[in-house]
Parts: structure tokens; sequence; C-alpha cells
């Protein structure tokens, strides 16, 4: 069984990496309308139709941890906001983004392109020589991939202006306190490095979720939500695999790196 799980593994890993090259070189294919088309619908489901539901999320997370952090760990100000920027912009909002795209467009795409393989429209599209990853997947990886951006830097400004505003009325403390606080411990590498690792988490969702959905297993109905499940779980593996290793390697710390930064 562990040599089964080995190989397949190693081939999603090497399908992941073909489709990967191949949006890569046939970036340029955006420009055409129909193809143009399906990047605009990919990046209005995954980003504007999300944004309704995360804002009571994100606001809430914010004052979580400052509410927190001031009366139960009795730190000041300062501690309060600099663990909120250590946790929101560096971990929780491209997390969060990640996982809201995982649970929506992930298992949609893939739960579409299977539906399409079983029906025969892949099949259609390749009869007329159109290669469906130039139709199907390309838009949907870039789409993707540019709304977790999006979707997570909306993330980080409801979880931190929220949790500002409402921390000021819950834990009474002045909001031009923390909006200062705030300004001054905020950097530039914290936000660049989250929007390339929101990039990379969105990119990798998108590329598991077509790789299931163009190759169902099997080609009963029931192929369908066995790949959404599989888009799922290998989706979130992945995307806390890039988690652990992008903060390695760029901050040099583990675990969020959460005690080294405060420390």
């Amino acid at each position: 069984m562990w040599k089964a799980r080995s190989r397949e593994f190693y081939d999603l890993i090497e399908a992941c990496v073909r489709l990967t090259r191949h949006v890569l070189r046939h970036l340029p294919l955006l420009r055409l309308p129909p193809v143009a088309q399906e990047l605009k619908r990919q990046i209005y489901f995954t980003g504007a139709s999300a944004t309704a539901g995360i804002v009571m999320r994100g606001a809430f997370i914010g004052t979580l941890i400052i509410a927190y952090v001031i009366d139960v760990l009795e730190a000041d100000v300062n501690l309060a906001v600099k663990i909120l920027l250590l946790v929101v912009l560096r971990e929780i909002g491209p997390l969060l983004a990640a996982v809201l795209v995982i649970q929506r467009s992930g298992t949609a795409v893939t739960t579409e392109l299977a539906l399409m393989r079983l029906s025969g429209e892949i099949a259609s599209l390749r009869d007329m020589r159109i290669d469906p990853r130039d139709f199907l997947a390309l838009p949907r990886v870039v789409g993707i991939a540019l709304s977790n951006v999006v979707l997570t830097f909306y993330v980080q400004v409801i979880a931190v202006g929220g949790g500002m505003m409402l921390s000021a009325l819950i834990v009474d403390i002045p909001l031009n306190e923390l909006v200062d606080n705030f300004f001054q411990l905020a950097s530039l590498m914290d936000i660049v490095y989250s929007a390339i690792k929101s990039f990379l988490f969105g990119v990798s969702i998108a590329v598991i979720a077509c790789v299931h959905g163009l190759n169902p297993p099997g080609n009963s109905i029931n192929a369908v939500p066995k790949a959404a499940v599989n888009t799922v779980m290998q989706s979130t593996l992945f995307v806390m695999l890039i988690n652990v290793v992008f903060a390695y390697l760029v901050y040099g710390v583990l675990f969020f790196g959460l005690i080294r930064a405060v420390l």
C-alpha cells in the first residue's frame, strides 16, 4: 500500500508539473476572446462572489486576536498589534483565503471538468483540434491564482481594519493608538511575502483541481465526487507544505515563527 501511495503521489506531482509548464508556455493564448471570457468568468466566481461571506469572519479573527492578547495575556497595545500583523498578514490571511478557494473554486473546477470529461465534451474539443488545457485549464489556473491574491489582500484588510475598530469598542482602546502602532510595525516585506505566497497557493490549488478534473478516477458518475475529494485533500496538503517551506525560506522560522518574531 505504501508503494501504491508513493506512486500515486509521484504521478500527481508529475501531472501538476506538466500542466504548469503548459500553462506558462501558452499564456499568450489569454488574448483570444473565448479564453479571455473563461478567465473573466473564473475571476468573478473565485474572487468577486466570495467576498461577501468573509467580512464577518475576517473582522472576528482580528478582534479575537487583539482582545485575547490584551485582556488574557495582559499585553500592551504594541505587542497586540504586532501579533495581529504576524498572524494575519503572514499566515491567517493567506491560509483563510486559500481554504475558501479550495472549498469553492477547487471543488467547482474539478466537478465541472470531470463532468465535461464524462459527457464527452473534452473529447469533442480534441476532435476540433482544441487542446482542453488551453481552453479549460489555462484560464482557470490564471484566474484562480490572481483572484486568490486579491482575496487574500481583502481578508487582511478586513481582519486588521475590522479587528482594530471592533477592539476599540470592546477593549476600550483608542482607535488612533491601534492605527499608529499598525503603521509603525507594518512592513512592505510582510505584504510582498503574503502576496507571493497567496499566488503560489492559488496556482497549486488550480493546477491540482484541473489535473483531477481532466483525469477523473474512472468513467462512472461516482468518479466526480472522488475527484473533488482528492482535490480538497491534496490541495490542502500542498498549501500547508508551501506555507511551511516558504516561511522557513523567507524568515528562517517554522510554525508561524511567532516566538522568534515577538522575542
